[in-house]
């Protein structure tokens, strides 16, 4: 037994001696450029740093690099890529406990052993740490982690690389500054990624801590753990635009003053799911509802009464182009258009009005009858929004366009009434925190009914023609996969407009034509949309800009008469609204017997 306990002894003795004779002061600036799997490094001075480079590998069984004394400030670590310093068990790859400690990483800080800290934060006071793109701070435990008991204040992490712990086991976040920390400030930028894979939160903040996301933060364990946890008050999460999160953003029981806010962009399609209380605030001014976190583009919603608008003067637009057709062949003939066109609108932030491109392919088809004549438009269109979302249509409508009608042109030369509907199919891809991916994508079918009256009256003089349209359209309710339900929905337009046409003689059979439309419309029903967001009701009201327009519309054709039964004209029109719509438009007609 005697000889066991000197045995031991001398172990023990061996043990601190040989920890001691592989330790080395640090009290200067140095560089490593040569690998090393003994030494530790003791930061024995202030405002020394340090300098991992040429692809070397710094290792130890325990504490790599230590700042044991509490008043030792001002010191940097830079790892270089290509770099790595590593703790190979239960120990602390940085461990420090003073002050302004400024480390920066483009290689690789890890601890392979489980319940291991890449760096140990406890102690401190106004630490920084930067991982830039390609860096890699890891562990099986705690990443980085600060101690609720003893306080680490201050810190600030700004991450473009990777931050994980890649255990399942419940002490295993990659960023830890818990109950007690104050002033943390973490951000996770574009092309960052910050990840665990345990039942624990990936990122837990203690008191007045702010943490701004433009990059990936997901628990990787399941969409129902936490991935964000506040432990403390007044603590402020934004999650901007192009950033992931996946998992349940928690808030503990009993603290106040938290803050979740949403810089997606105006139109943003998200939903958050959450526990606790916070204040919900979306930056870009989207109503943002509560019951959890969400937010829908409107832009499905908001222009229903622009594309009425639009396919009156579309409409409009042919029938002048029917009736100038008229006059120049025999009566009682059919007369085709196919018209291409594009529309622009410009987004504004100030009104909520979304941008998109959208474009239409129309054929509208006339049948004369005795001063009623039959009118068949058929369509298809696809509109994409600024915001992940597009609607594709294709429409049917049927009318008469009446001239000297004894009924339907009392007050003016010539009207018509036209009916239709219109099938859509909307695509969406959502942000949410409920999926693995970060993202959603829904799809929905619905459809849109129309109605529009017009009648104008004819000048023969200088003075132009006067007409007036009201245009009616309903949406029946109708469900957008899980999240959004929308109600039914009635607009209705009115539009004043003047317009006239002019004639330019080419030769025989050869005519240049000159024609424009001015068009005041009014939205008189329909401002407000009632929809849901996760079973949340809410009321979307469309600003008062967007309720009323002023289009100017113009169109340069050329028509060629081939013989009293076939007729062939080409046009180019062109749009310009106060909605800041601008389009384009081409189009052949052709006239015919059949």
């Amino acid at each position: 037994m005697n000889f066991m306990k000197k045995i031991i002894l001398i172990l023990l003795f061996f043990l601190i001696f040989s920890n001691k004779l592989y330790a080395e002061d640090i009290d200067e600036d140095k560089t490593y450029s040569s690998d090393d799997s003994s030494t530790q490094y003791d930061f024995t001075a202030d405002n020394v740093g340090v300098t991992v480079t040429n692809n070397i590998t710094l290792s130890r069984s325990q504490k790599l690099f230590t700042f044991d004394d509490a008043e030792r400030t001002g010191n940097t670590i830079t790892v270089n890529s290509g770099s790595t310093i590593t703790t190979e068990t239960n120990g602390n790859t940085i461990f420090t406990d003073g002050a302004d400690l400024t480390i920066i990483n483009s290689g690789t800080i890890s601890t392979l052993a489980n319940k291991s800290k890449a760096i140990n934060i406890s102690k401190s006071d106004g630490v920084s740490i930067t991982n830039n793109s390609g860096g890699v701070i890891t562990t099986g435990g705690n990443t980085i982690l600060g101690n609720a008991s003893t306080g680490a204040d201050n810190t600030t992490i700004v991450n473009s690389g990777k931050i994980f712990s890649t255990e399942s086991a419940s002490e295993s976040s990659a960023i830890v500054v818990a109950n007690n920390d104050t002033g943390t400030t973490i951000t996770n930028n574009a092309g960052g990624e910050i990840y665990s894979e345990g039942s624990s939160s990936t990122i837990v903040l203690g008191v007045s801590s702010t943490l701004t996301n433009s990059g990936s933060i997901k628990n990787n364990k399941s969409v129902d753990t936490n991935v964000i946890q506040l432990k403390g008050n007044n603590n402020t999460v934004t999650l901007k635009d192009g950033g992931i999160v996946v998992g349940m953003i928690k808030a503990k029981s009993g603290t106040t003053g938290n803050t979740l806010k949403i810089n997606h962009g105006v139109g943003s399609n998200y939903y958050y799911d959450t526990s606790g209380t916070f204040t919900l605030e979306d930056l870009d001014g989207n109503q943002v509802v509560k019951g959890s976190a969400g937010s829908v583009g409107q832009g499905g919603s908001e222009i229903l009464d622009e594309l009425l608008g639009t396919k009156s003067l579309n409409i409009r637009q042919s029938l002048s182009k029917y009736k100038n057709a008229e006059e120049d062949l025999k009566n009682n003939k059919s007369w085709g258009e196919i018209n291409f066109s594009t529309f622009k609108r410009k987004q504004n932030n100030q009104n909520l009005s979304l941008g998109f491109n959208s474009a239409d392919l129309t054929i509208n088809l006339m049948y004369p009858d005795h001063g009623k004549d039959f009118i068949l438009s058929l369509g298809n269109g696809s509109q994409k929004f600024t915001k992940d979302y597009g609607v594709n249509r294709d429409s049917l409508h049927t009318g008469f366009f009446f001239r000297d009608h004894p009924i339907f042109n009392k007050f003016g030369d010539e009207s018509f009434i036209l009916g239709g509907v219109n099938l859509k199919k909307s695509e969406r891809e959502i942000l949410t925190n409920t999926t693995s991916s970060g993202k959603l994508s829904i799809t929905d079918n619905f459809e849109t009914y129309d109605l529009i009256i017009g009648t104008k009256i004819n000048n023969d003089f200088i003075i132009p023609n006067i007409g007036a349209t009201l245009g009616l359209s309903y949406t029946p309710s109708h469900n957008e996969s899980n999240y959004y339900s929308w109600d039914k929905k009635k607009v209705s337009n009115l539009s004043i407009y003047l317009d006239d046409d002019y004639k330019l003689n080419l030769g025989k059979n050869y005519q240049l034509n000159l024609g424009w439309i001015l068009d005041a419309r009014q939205m008189v029903l329909g401002k407000e949309q009632n929809y849901e967001i996760n079973g949340t009701s809410a009321i979307y009201s469309q600003d008062t800009d967007l309720t009323k327009e002023v289009t100017l519309a113009t169109n340069l054709g050329f028509d060629k008469k081939m013989s009293d039964q076939h007729f062939f004209k080409f046009y180019l029109d062109s749009t310009l609204s106060t909605q800041e719509l601008a389009s384009f438009s081409g189009n052949f007609a052709y006239k015919f017997a059949f």
